[in-house]
């Protein structure tokens, strides 16, 4: 599921900057991929220059909803199951490229993709047919203190290039395995 929820943004936000940026190419502008692996920028075996780059940088389980029921009805029968982990998934997006303009336009259009989108859901992004139809965000502008940025690149290794990061809440991870069922409880007679 978490890379579900990762490919239904790179989608989105794809097809977003193509219609504005035309010129950008039918190439592959956002990529999935870890931030700390890209060399120097200007380094001629850099894949990822000329991108936008999101790296999955932190997972925060959402602890109020962690209390739901363990029972649900499927076709008359009562099935326990444990209720689904939520998951809210830290996401920096990097603007890489040769040209310090082009990429604080290239940011500047993932924060109007986001500002645009009030929610993220298969139904709101046609065309997935590669991802899971149960994948709904609600992506949160993620704003980071100076101390944080300075940690979050030192730990990545890299040299800092303009970013963004958000907070994509309320990813759920169900297993399909059932815990166990029985019959539903019609009625309680006392016997004397």
């Amino acid at each position: 599921m978490i890379f579900d929820a990762m490919r239904l943004i790179q989608v989105a936000l794809q097809r977003y900057i193509l219609e504005l940026e035309p010129e950008l190419g039918l190439g592959q502008i956002v990529l999935i991929d870890n931030i700390g692996m890209a060399e120097e920028l200007g380094g001629p075996n850099n894949q990822l220059n000329g991108h936008i780059v999101m790296s999955l940088v932190n997972l925060q389980e959402e602890a109020t909803l962690k209390n739901g029921s363990h029972y649900r009805m499927d076709n008359g029968r009562t099935i326990y199951q444990n209720p689904p982990v939520n998951l809210n998934l830290f996401i920096l997006f990097s603007s890489l490229h040769n040209q310090y303009e082009t990429a604080l336009r290239l940011l500047s259009r993932v924060v109007e993709f986001f500002q645009s989108q009030q929610e993220i859901s298969f139904t709101s992004t046609p065309g997935n047919g590669s991802i899971s139809r149960n994948v709904r965000l609600i992506p949160d502008l993620y704003s980071l203190s100076f101390e944080q940025v300075n940690q979050i690149w030192g730990s990545l290794g890299g040299k800092q290039v303009p970013f963004v990061m958000y907070r994509a809440r309320l990813v759920a991870i169900e297993a399909q395995k059932r815990q166990g069922e029985g019959e539903v409880i019609t009625g309680v007679s006392i016997n004397e």
